[in-house]
């Protein structure tokens, strides 16, 4: 009998010894862990990128904001004026500027209310005018549109203008 029980207890000692190298062997298992990292990672490089897309379009924004006010002060400071196209006759010089920023903001929906000339009228030679347009950013991705607010931003320019051509100061 003492001989059976010796038997029985390496067979169990047997038993452990596999079930622990089992058990070894999936610990150390690497299978579909590379697949887990994946599933952790993507959605934190996904939101880097989105947020360098996303961030860049707000810039390039801003600075086609800032050219069309830059190019709109350039045209205020001569005088000049545009013509209708439909008419022929000139506008007005705050109709004009205000015109110039529509067309060089290319893309960028632009509300003329939007547009603050000082002095209203554009000034006469030699004054100081300043132009300032507001633009509402709204952001496209929607994980953006939820978490950040809109982005409201100026720009302005200021220059003194020209002593104009036919002018009484010339």
């Amino acid at each position: 009998m003492i001989q059976g029980q010796i038997d029985k207890g390496q067979e169990t000692d047997r038993k452990r010894r596999g079930a622990m190298i089992r058990l070894g062997r999936s610990i150390g298992c690497t299978r579909g862990s590379a697949l887990i990292e994946m599933a952790l990672v993507t959605p934190m490089l996904l939101m880097l990128f989105f947020s360098v897309f996303e961030f860049g379009r707000l810039f390039h924004t801003r600075l086609t904001a800032r050219h069309a006010v830059i190019e709109a002060t350039r045209f205020a400071i001569t005088g000049n004026q545009l013509t209708d196209t439909d008419t022929g006759d000139p506008l007005d010089r705050a109709t004009s500027i205000r015109l110039i920023v529509a067309e060089r903001a290319y893309t960028l929906p632009v509300v003329p209310e939007s547009i603050v000339i000082e002095p209203a009228d554009g000034g006469g030679p030699e004054d100081v005018v300043r132009i300032t347009f507001t633009y509402s950013y709204d952001y496209t991705l929607p994980g953006f549109m939820d978490v950040l607010p809109n982005m409201r931003f100026s720009v302005a320019a200021a220059m003194r203008n020209e002593p104009f051509y036919g002018s009484s100061g010339s």
